[in-house]
């Protein structure tokens, strides 16, 4: 089985290939999709992620496969879940496997929650800027809705100040607007990306993977965001687009 996939539905809109180290998050979002994909419980899914069976042996495997056959298309880790998860800490698959794509010249992205604990692998990148990209989810910036959505993810301060030592050492940056729980709050957290110059690319969803109702005005939404980020390289995810009631 190949552990590099090609994402389907709205995953293919962030990356055209994508790997999963590890199998279970235990950041704990309570809008993560994963869970009920694995048809297990939120707890079960966060309380003990491992390693998948042999991740790193698979991964240079099918990153050779890529190579011989000359595809370089960008793979995004991850989906599923958090690169840099605490358990992350101790195993530190992500490292081993950002080797492994720049032996082979594999372009590779981050997508992370981790804040300032990605910072451990900024020295690899610093020396293989061309392959790879930092990217991180940027949703709330109130400290108690932080606490109820992302309990263990770190928190905004943190994924900001990740953003800033990535872009400032020569790393192409992305943030992932996405969900979007708080319409104010994103645009807050874009405004201040923007005025900073932190993020190369913005990617601007919406909430889909909760049972609390919302009362958003996706229309309103997109067409600030649109009058924020003009000029800016930005990508506005299709259930946005249909939410606002537009053709994706």
């Amino acid at each position: 089985m190949r552990i590099i996939y090609e994402p389907q539905g709205r995953a293919l809109e962030y990356a055209p290939l994508a790997v999963s180290l590890y199998r279970g998050c235990s950041h704990g979002c309570r809008y993560c999709f994963v869970p009920d994909a694995l048809r297990v419980t939120p707890e079960e899914f966060a309380c003990d992620p491992q390693p998948r069976t042999y991740a790193l042996v698979k991964l240079e495997r099918d990153l050779r496969m890529l190579a011989g056959a000359g595809d370089t298309r960008e793979v995004l880790m991850s989906f599923t879940t958090d690169p840099y998860q605490p358990i992350d800490q101790k195993l530190r698959l992500t490292r081993a496997a950002l080797k492994l794509f720049f032996a082979q010249g594999i372009n590779v992205t981050t997508l992370t929650k981790a804040g300032l604990a990605s910072l451990r692998d900024l020295d690899l990148m610093v020396d293989h800027p061309q392959l790879c990209r930092y990217g991180t989810t940027l949703t709330l910036t109130d400290p108690k809705m932080e606490e109820y959505w992302e309990p263990l993810a770190a928190d905004v301060f943190g994924r900001i100040g990740a953003l800033w030592e990535f872009h400032d050492a020569g790393i192409r940056t992305w943030a992932s607007f996405e969900p979007v729980i708080d319409p104010e709050q994103t645009l807050e957290l874009i405004r201040y990306c923007r005025d900073a110059g932190i993020c190369d690319e913005y990617r601007i969803g919406k909430l889909n993977h909760s049972i609390m109702p919302t009362r958003i005005d996706h229309a309103d939404f997109l067409f600030q965001v649109r009058e924020e980020l003009k000029g800016k390289q930005y990508i506005i995810k299709k259930d946005l687009l249909r939410a606002a009631g537009e053709t994706p």
